[in-house]
């Protein structure tokens, strides 16, 4: 399961920035591969402490398609430092470092995730809650949310 886990977010953060770079189509097709990785009662903790549930992170990630597309060529987002903190049973919880680059400027968050095995979903397991905050010294200028779109 460890291994599912680390595919799904290194994957699922690849076609993040392919979204919104709009390197991808702007299809529901296309768009499962987000929201059918997403437990119907996940919520995510942003850095700056606001909590957003699956409905309003489906339709805001999905209105982003393309926001960056003529940032495209300068606009990056990978992962460093996977680790999984603990499994049990169907359940895992792991810890990685999230870093976008975006004209020169790099931010950079740490993310604590909860997968529940699913084979249905994209890389066979479904996110279930995930808490990120700033690393030191790494905030986007303002601290916004998604810099990466500001």
């Amino acid at each position: 399961m460890e291994r599912q886990c680390e595919q799904e977010v290194r994957s699922f953060h690849a076609f993040l920035r392919d979204w919104l770079a709009g390197a991808v189509p702007r299809t529901a097709e296309t768009f499962a591969r987000f929201s059918g990785a997403m437990d119907a009662g996940v919520e995510v903790v942003s850095p700056l402490g606001t909590v957003t549930g699956r409905d309003a992170l489906v339709e805001e990630f999905e209105a982003l398609h393309g926001q960056l597309a003529a940032d495209a060529e300068a606009f990056d987002i990978w992962i460093e430092n996977f680790r999984c903190r603990w499994l049990l049973g169907d359940h895992a919880v792991v810890v990685y470092e999230e870093w976008h680059r975006r004209r020169g400027a790099t931010s950079a968050r740490l993310s604590t995730a909860l997968f529940r095995r699913d084979e249905a979903a994209p890389s066979g397991v479904r996110w279930l809650h995930v808490h990120e905050t700033w690393l030191p010294g790494l905030a986007p200028e303002g601290g916004e949310r998604f810099p990466e779109t500001a």
